[in-house]
């Protein structure tokens, strides 16, 4: 026969009057230790449903807003820095030219004026021939030349690409998209290729 001392106690407060056994946690408890453990338990359910409810907005929101997706953020990022990239290279490149393509005009303004002055003064003296109107139209084509097509300026693309690469990948089996910015022929491939399972 059970006695007082083999009777089940309350998880809670250790007292030997549990009635109620939860199969859940496997802990006996009392009437109103019991009372308190569902509470508990409806308190936990309210929690995970407010946590379901509020990670179903977050569906419907991507849904009705896909561009707004981390990975689209960060494939924004990408092409944000390589244009920064760009446009900061393209300065510079820029720079540079006008820096020598001044230079460039100050050395055939300068022969110009030398070129201006022996005609000046060949045609004060009077004293020429064709030999020396050959040599004048001679300079004088070289400087155009010069200055319409300066030799030591030209623009060079390198066959190395400094944008990185960006890849998208999917463990689902449906496509792989490759973004690259080829430099030398300075337009932009996008290459989709189907993967089978």
């Amino acid at each position: 026969m059970a006695t007082a001392n083999s009777r089940a106690k309350c998880s809670t407060c250790n007292k030997a009057n549990a009635t109620f056994f939860c199969a859940g946690c496997s802990k006996g408890f009392c009437f109103q230790h019991l009372t308190e453990h569902r509470q508990i338990l409806h308190k936990q359910l309210d929690e995970i449903i407010n946590d379901h409810d509020q990670f179903q907005q977050t569906i419907i929101q991507q849904k009705q807003n896909p561009h707004n997706s981390s990975l689209i953020q960060q494939i924004n990022q990408w092409e944000t820095n390589s244009i920064h990239q760009i446009q900061q290279t393209a300065q510079q490149c820029r720079e540079t030219v006008m820096k020598l393509t001044q230079k460039s005009i100050n050395d055939v303004e300068k022969k110009f004026i030398e070129l201006s002055q022996k005609l000046k003064e060949i045609r004060e003296e009077n004293e020429f021939n064709e030999i020396d109107l050959n040599s004048f139209q001679l300079k004088l084509t070289q400087i155009t030349e010069e200055f319409l097509q300066p030799a030591n300026i030209s623009i060079r693309q390198d066959s190395l690409a400094f944008i990185k690469k960006i890849s998208v990948i999917s463990p689902f089996g449906m496509f792989i998209q490759l973004f690259h910015f080829d430099l030398r022929e300075s337009e932009v491939f996008v290459q989709v290729f189907g993967i089978t399972n």
